[in-house]
Order: C-alpha cells, then sequence, then structure tokens
C-alpha cells in the first residue's frame, strides 16, 4: 500500500486491513497525488492566484470537488455502493462546474452562478410561503415558518450586500452582470462531455432519485430460473459498476483540477500526467468489466 493511500485510510479511521484490488488502491493514490501538485503549485504561486479575483473562489469550488471525491471513495471502501455512487453525482457535478468556470471569463460565471443560487432560493422562498398559506397548519406553527422564511430572505440579502460590496472594490459591477448560469446539461456540452451527460450523469441520477433499477435485478435473481450464480454475478455487477462510477469522478476532476490551475497560466504537466493514468486505470477497467460479471453465470441443463 502507498504511504498516500495509507495516509488517505488514517486520516478517515479506516482500517487498511482489507482487500484492496489495484484500480481501487490507485484511484486513491491518484487522487492523493494530484491533490498535493495542485497544492503545492497553489503555494508556489499564491502571489501571482491573489492578483486574480476569482482565484479565491475557485480554489472554494476546488477544495469542495476533493471533498465529495474524498466522501465517494469513503463510501466505496466500506461497501456503501448505491450510497457512493449516488454521492458520484453531486461530485461528478461539482467538478463539471469548475471546469466550466475556468473556461472564458471566469468572473462573469462565478456571478451569474451566485445569481443563479440566489433567485432560485428567492423563488423557493415564494413557494414555501404559499404551501404555508395553503397548509392546515395552526397559527403558531404558520408564523414559525414565516420567520424562518423572512429569516432566509434577509440572510439572501446579505450575500447579496457582501458580493457587490466586495467585488466593487475590485472596480466588478455585481448588478450589471448579465451572464446566464447554463443548466448542467449545457455545462457538460460546453466542457465537450455532452456524452458523458447522456450515460454517465443519468446513471447517477437514476441512483440519486432511488430509481427501482437495483430493487429489480434483485428480483431478476429471485425468479430467473435455470441459472446458477446469477445473485453472485448481480453484486459483481453493481460492485463493477460502482467502482466504474468512482473512477469516471476521479477523471473528471483530476481534469478540472489542471483546467483551473491552467485558467491562471500556471503549467499543468505533473497534473496531466495524473490525469493520463486515471484515463489508463478506467480503461482497463472498461475493458475487463463484462468478461469479470459473465464469468460467474452457468445454465442449467434443463432434463
Amino acid at each position: 500500500m502507498h504511504a498516500l493511500v495509507k495516509d488517505f485510510f488514517d486520516k478517515r479511521v479506516i482500517s487498511t486491513d482489507i482487500d484492496m484490488n489495484k484500480p481501487l488502491h490507485n484511484a486513491i493514490l491518484y487522487l492523493e497525488e494530484s491533490n498535493s501538485v495542485l497544492n503545492k503549485m497553489v503555494e508556489k504561486n499564491i502571489g501571482k492566484l491573489e492578483e486574480n479575483v476569482p482565484w479565491s473562489t475557485m480554489h472554494d469550488m476546488y477544495k469542495r470537488s476533493y471533498d465529495h471525491l474524498c466522501g465517494v471513495l469513503s463510501l466505496f471502501i466500506i461497501g456503501q455502493l448505491q450510497s457512493s455512487e449516488a454521492l458520484c453525482r453531486t461530485a461528478i457535478e461539482s467538478s463539471v462546474n469548475l471546469h466550466y468556470v475556468s473556461l472564458d471569463n471566469s468572473m462573469d460565471k462565478l456571478i451569474a452562478y451566485f445569481k443563479d443560487y440566489i433567485q432560485a432560493e428567492r423563488k423557493q422562498n415564494v413557494n414555501w410561503e404559499k404551501s404555508i398559506d395553503n397548509s392546515s397548519y395552526d397559527s403558531e406553527s404558520k408564523e414559525f415558518h414565516r420567520k424562518k422564511i423572512e429569516g432566509k430572505n434577509k440572510a439572501l440579502d446579505k450575500y447579496e450586500e457582501m458580493l457587490q460590496q466586495s467585488l466593487s472594490l475590485a472596480n466588478i459591477d455585481y448588478d450589471s452582470n448579465t451572464t446566464r448560469w447554463p443548466n448542467i446539461f449545457e455545462r457538460f456540452r460546453d466542457i465537450d462531455h455532452e456524452v458523458s451527460y447522456r450515460t454517465v450523469y443519468m446513471a447517477l441520477c437514476s441512483q440519486a432519485h432511488n430509481d427501482p433499477e437495483d430493487i429489480l435485478n434483485n428480483i431478476m435473481t429471485r425468479v430467473i430460473a435455470n441459472v446458477d450464480g446469477l445473485e453472485k454475478a448481480n453484486f459483481i455487477e453493481q460492485y463493477q459498476f460502482s467502482l466504474y462510477m468512482v473512477l469516471t469522478c476521479l477523471n473528471f476532476h483530476i481534469l478540472a483540477s489542471a483546467m483551473y490551475i491552467a485558467k491562471f497560466e500556471i503549467k499543468t504537466k505533473k497534473l496531466m500526467d495524473i490525469y493520463k493514468k486515471s484515463t489508463k486505470i478506467l480503461i482497463e477497467f472498461t475493458d475487463n468489466m463484462e468478461r469479470t460479471i459473465t464469468q460467474h453465470i452457468t445454465a442449467k441443463e434443463v432434463v
């Protein structure tokens, strides 16, 4: 076990006394290597980076993406496969956001990101209040909710005020920015990953929305006759698919990390070398998936 991988386990108080395959080991290794490389780049170039207004927020986005990947891997290691998949959706969207913001005018896109969130929350508050007005709650409960809505609206006002004032110090007009924050499909498309949206992201949405696919597969293993090993093959398929999604999320994260740091004209060769290694294990794993599953299934001879 590589020292970086062991450190990952130790920080999360996860026992290292587990059987770990090569793709999983390398996924942890490449995540930790890329994080170490990027943080060293930031430390080396901190003076240059701090001169760029979007940098601190983009670094926050990077750290959020990294933390999500740590969560995805931790859940997978302890055998919570479906939960790991559900978090993969959040992790991959976090990477897509960072990648997208790193293209073209990052400041305009960040302002659009903030405005889109604030607008959505204000709309949610309006709908929340309508639901309270139309509910059968007693007057005391309704008043409790209305105070919460009022408090949330005040918090949103403070967010906007803070953004307006802090950006004005850098001669950036928050209010005049009309850049639109695109939907998730458009963000995938704009970073040239439209096919990944149709395949990987939509599959992850299925798990996040608790669709019945896993339950249907369990039913299939109970009702199909004349087949041995189907239950084991079903579990292996679940494991393989979950690990495939973990490796895919890692791939998105490392590429987004490279795009983010390249935005500030910092050389990304070391990060791209790790990205190539993460791509290689993803391709190798994908090539072996079907064979690993089908070798456990045999048909019984019907007499």
